[in-house]
Order: C-alpha cells, then structure tokens, then sequence
C-alpha cells in the first residue's frame, strides 16, 4: 500500500524525479490531503503553493490536481501563495492557469477573495462578466464588501457600491457585522465611502453567537487594538450616538478605556464633554 502522506513529504523536499515516480505509479496520490489538522487538510497543490514549489505545481496541475480547492475551512491554492509571499506561484496561478480555476468566471479567483487582496483589475473583469458576483458568499459568510472595507481598499469599495452591493449585508457565519462593522476597525477611507452611499452609521451586528453581538460601528472601532482616531471622528460626523451600548451593556468609551485606547478616548471623552 502506498504511504500517501510520503508525497507531502517530496513536495517539501522539492524532488521532482521521486515525485513523478510516485504519481505514475499511484496517480491517485494527487488528490490526497494532508493528514495534519492544523494545516486544514490541505491538497497536494495548496501545500505546495504555501511552500513556494512553483516546478511542483506545475506538475500537480499537469497531473489534473484541482486548481481552486476552495473547501469550507481554507483558502485555495493562489491565495495560500499570496499570504506566503511567493509571487512566481501566484503569478502562475493569475496569469498562466486562470482559466483552470473553476467558479472564478477565468480569473484564477474568486471575487471575494481577489477584492480582498486589492486586485482592482480582476475585480473589474468579475464584474464585467458577472454582474451578480457582487452577491456571492465567501466562506465564512462574507459579501465581496466586507474584506476590502475591512482592509482600506476604497477604489474597490467604490466599484462594489456601484455594481450593486449590499452596504448593509450582514456576514453570518464567523464574526458578523455589516460592511461599516469590519471598516471601523481600521479603515477610514472605505469608512467615508460607505457613509456617503447611505451606510447605517448606528447599525449593530446581529450576529448573537458572536463576540461583537450588538456592537455599533462606533463601539467597533473602540474595541480594536488599532486606536483608529481618524475612523471615530468620521464616524461621531457622520452622526453615530456614542451614549449607545453592546450586548455587555458598555459603550465605545468604556471599551476604549478598558483598551488603553489613548487617541480614541480623547475623541470620545472631547465629543462628550
């Protein structure tokens, strides 16, 4: 019986030769997943594009391994790359194979996660070939709005309000929050940007399992080590009431002070007062 495992082991090693041997004599060997929990099980192709093994990707993609391994708790192949930083192999997924990633209308990735990352120009393409995109879920409940929000990206803000996204969808299966929620952390220009097209500056996250049940934008803000002044002011202009409270019965001030959140009680304490 083959040790299935052992081909974890010659992406690591980066043999080629060993490596071709094993498959041709168990091809089946492509699609198993890695048996450590830790690394979410991940596929012969998410490991290797994590460990920056460009040949070996080449091989497991000639092999039939399946591009966008998208399962419900990871990321696929490309974005494993990005977040180690190997730009060869996410170049290779973006401009060599985009058409081999399915779900991501040719792209190599799926809209959520390219307007995640900031990728403007593959955005746009999603939106030009399916409009509807701008309603697809990621997998913790995610609309395409709330990561670039969350991350500053405002152009791609912009073009997501513009296409039709939901300002105020909730995301439903991790943290909760509209798109405002996961903006106020950290992200004024993504702030101002929701705010002009009607964002709900005293909404609250309704997610009850959640951490951050019942919090505003505003108490959001205050609960993040970022001490974001910049978000609060927009936030207190824009009309958010600052005597509110979460599901712990504390207001932004209260958070911010438990913090040690200097530039953002001063804000608070000066718009009180």
């Amino acid at each position: 019986m083959t040790n299935t495992q052992l081909v974890f082991e010659l992406i690591d090693a980066g043999d080629l030769d060993v490596l071709r041997s094993l498959i041709a004599a168990d091809p089946a060997v492509v699609f198993v997943r890695h048996a450590d929990a830790n690394l979410f099980h991940w596929t012969t192709l998410q490991y290797a594009a994590s460990e920056g093994k460009l040949d070996v990707c080449r091989l497991l993609v000639e092999q039939g391994a399946e591009v966008y391994t998208n399962p419900m708790n990871s990321y696929p192949p490309v974005i494993q790359a990005v977040w180690k930083k190997h730009q060869d192999v996410v170049d290779y997924f973006l401009k060599e194979i985009p058409h081999l990633a399915e779900g991501t209308n040719g792209t190599g990735v799926a809209l959520n996660l390219a307007a995640r990352e900031g990728w403007t120009e593959i955005v746009d393409l999603h939106l030009k070939k399916d409009p509807l995109s701008v309603f697809q879920r990621g997998w913790i409940g995610d609309t395409p709005l709330h990561w670039p929000a969350h991350n500053n990206h405002g152009e791609i803000v912009q073009k997501l309000i513009a296409a039709g996204a939901d300002i105020e969808a909730d995301e439903i299966n991790c943290y909760g929050g509209k798109p405002l929620h996961w903006a106020s952390e950290h992200a004024p220009e993504s702030v101002r940007r929701l705010l002009a097209a009607g964002a709900n500056v005293n909404s609250r996250n309704i997610k009850e399992d959640s951490d951050f049940f019942g919090v505003t934008p505003l108490i959001m803000n205050a609960t993040q080590r970022d001490d974001c002044d910049e978000v609060t002011q927009l936030l207190l202009q824009a009309g958010a009431d600052p005597s509110l409270i979460d599901a712990q019965g504390k207001t932004a001030l209260d958070h911010a002070r438990e913090r040690g959140l200097a530039k953002i009680t001063k804000v608070l304490e000066s718009w009180r007062s």
